[in-house]
């Protein structure tokens, strides 16, 4: 038998090999109910040790000086996550020592997850000193490691059931597996066995990272590791805990190919501690979540809107919880995407959200929406924007009137760019389709109530990027001819990260003036706007809304409409 101070921790919870899904929770286990079972405490950073080290440091009680493996640095102030019942004891940041095992290389990267848990004790060596990374762990020490990582280990569930035949009161795991049970943590591989001794598998050990996240209310940002060639391997009663976990589960590698790197989850291959070293890291990092002071002033902290919005104004989402929280994408409210603009308005209108962040004015049959809805939307300005228009590069053409504009796309006016003042060559034009944001601003700039034509509509691009594409592949040779698009200006400048649009497009000028963050700002570029944050007027004033339109018209917010790629609405503080 392997006494528990030589297994090594990971931030996993076991679950049954058996396809019987998550373990159910016990509303009683611990005496909290789900969401208060642990609590979020932080206090400043130690004055006598060196912010270079700031990454390094740590939590533990003051009074036992037992690590805090949920704790990190962030705004100042060292943050913990923990059991509920520990939330009256003192806690103090430090720099735990570095750890020393007799058969790890401490030049080898590849065993760094390991040595960081061991500062926290997650993981601990044998009797001589080794770390035995390529061990294979069990599912008692499995259960044992994940209790330990979310500093439960010592927990007592009184009067355990003895559920299963071969857990017995003279085993060590006997009060760590059987109040693991209890609340919900583990499951056996059948109703009356737990295997204590069967190695784990990797899937098993995904499924019990995400119920210990879950447990702690902690959720993983939904990122997955790219070119997994065999996620399809993954049992039905796992795949929820893939999705959930991020990309925080181990895989191999196998093609090494810098370009194109392929690997592999293999969900059934016996998890070595190392591979569970890996998982747990992962997640102790990218899985917690804290409030900054910002957050906490504006209320955010307790509960934040419900947001949607255009595509091209995710970002801002992104921006917001990048500035309000240690971890913003891991937050439990934080959307995976925006529903783009004409959804996420009607989205608005039906209740479903509590604001958006929209780069255009809600088109008409939003409006009529709206009104027979009942409902009033209130548009506060956060940030500057500009419709734009843009053709092929190499297109000799410097810009267009909105009289030309309006020619092109309502009557179908010209096949030429020599009718325009442009060279010899044909004319392309593509149009948006009518339930996007693009849509949106040719009505209000442009079609004064009328229908883009039908001749036009045939070369519609149905996404932002489309329409991108579509112009640059639009331009021909024999004959010669160009395309012309529009789109919303900072998001078309964001887009050179994706595709070559300062290689193969080029903006137009509108009535003379080219657009730019100065024309836009001071609005001599005639197809100047604001992005807005959207809300029924009927908010209350005190909500979350209401806080987020206060924050985004501060410093604050207005750094995060520059991170978000667009112009601030209110000048830079001296």
């Amino acid at each position: 038998m392997k006494k528990i101070t030589s297994m090594f921790l990971a931030l996993t919870m076991a679950l049954s090999i058996v396809p019987k899904g998550f373990a159910e929770e016990d509303a009683s286990c611990g005496g909290f109910p789900k969401t208060e079972r642990f609590v979020k405490v932080k206090v400043p950073y130690p004055d006598e040790i060196d912010g270079r080290h700031s990454w390094q440091i740590h939590a533990r009680y003051s009074d036992t000086k037992e690590p805090i493996t949920l704790s990190v640095v962030y705004d100042g102030y060292v943050h913990a996550t923990i059991p509920r019942e520990n939330k009256d004891r003192k806690i103090e940041g430090y720099l735990p020592e570095e750890p020393k095992f007799t058969d790890i290389d401490d030049t080898n990267y590849d065993y760094f997850y390991t040595k960081m848990l061991a500062k926290t004790g997650v993981i601990k060596g044998n009797e001589k000193g080794e770390a035995r990374v390529q061990d294979k762990v069990t599912r008692a020490e499995a259960t044992a490691i994940v209790m330990r990582f979310l500093g439960l280990d010592n927990m007592s569930v009184p009067n355990p059931v003895v559920a299963f035949s071969d857990v017995n009161k003279d085993d060590w795991f006997y009060q760590t597996v059987m109040s693991a049970y209890k609340c919900g943590i583990v499951k056996g591989d059948s109703e009356t066995t737990f295997s204590p001794n069967r190695n784990v598998t990797r899937e098993e050990v995904v499924v019990m990272v995400v119920n210990a996240l879950k447990y702690a209310s902690l959720k993983c940002a939904p990122y997955a590791p790219n070119n997994v060639s065999d996620l399809d391997k993954v049992s039905p009663w796992a795949r929820d805990a893939y999705d959930y976990i991020g990309n925080s589960y181990v895989t191999d590698v196998i093609v090494n190919d810098f370009e194109n790197p392929i690997s592999a989850a293999f969900p059934q291959k016996e998890a070595t501690r190392n591979d569970v070293a890996h998982t747990v890291y992962r997640t102790s990092q990218i899985c917690q979540i804290y409030p900054s002071d910002l957050a906490v002033e504006f209320g955010l902290d307790k509960k934040m809107p419900v947001i949607d919005g255009s595509t091209s104004t995710y970002p801002f989402t992104r921006a917001v919880y990048g500035s309000l929280f240690y971890n913003g994408s891991s937050h439990l409210q934080y959307p995976e995407k925006h529903s783009k603009s004409h959804v996420s308005y009607q989205r608005l209108i039906n209740g479903e959200v509590d604001m958006i962040f929209a780069s255009v004015y809600p088109a008409s049959d939003i409006l009529k929406m709206a009104e027979e809805k009942g409902v009033e939307l209130e548009l506060i300005p956060i940030a500057y924007d500009a419709m734009i228009f843009f053709t092929n590069k190499d297109n000799p053409i410097k810009g267009l009137t909105k009289e030309q504009i309006t020619n092109i796309y309502v009557n179908d006016a010209y096949e030429n760019w020599s009718e325009v003042g442009g060279n010899d060559a044909l004319m392309y034009p593509y149009c948006r389709n009518n339930d996007s944001g693009s849509h949106a601003q040719m009505e209000r700039h442009f079609l004064n109530g009328n229908e883009i034509h039908p001749e036009v509509q045939k070369e519609t691009s149905m996404a932002m990027a489309d329409i991108l594409t579509d112009v640059i592949d639009a331009k021909t040779d024999e004959p010669v001819g160009y395309g012309l698009g529009y789109s919303i200006y900072y998001y078309y400048h964001n887009m050179f990260w994706f595709y070559p649009v300062e290689e193969e497009l080029k903006l137009l000028e509108i009535d003379g003036v080219m657009p730019t963050d100065e024309t836009i700002a001071d609005g001599t570029y005639p197809l100047s706007n604001n992005t807005y944050l959207v809300l029924r007027k009927d908010t209350p004033e005190d909500s979350p809304v209401r806080k987020m339109a206060e924050f985004m018209l501060t410093e604050a917010g207005q750094t995060c409409v520059e991170n978000a790629g667009f112009g601030r609405l209110i000048k830079r503080e001296e």
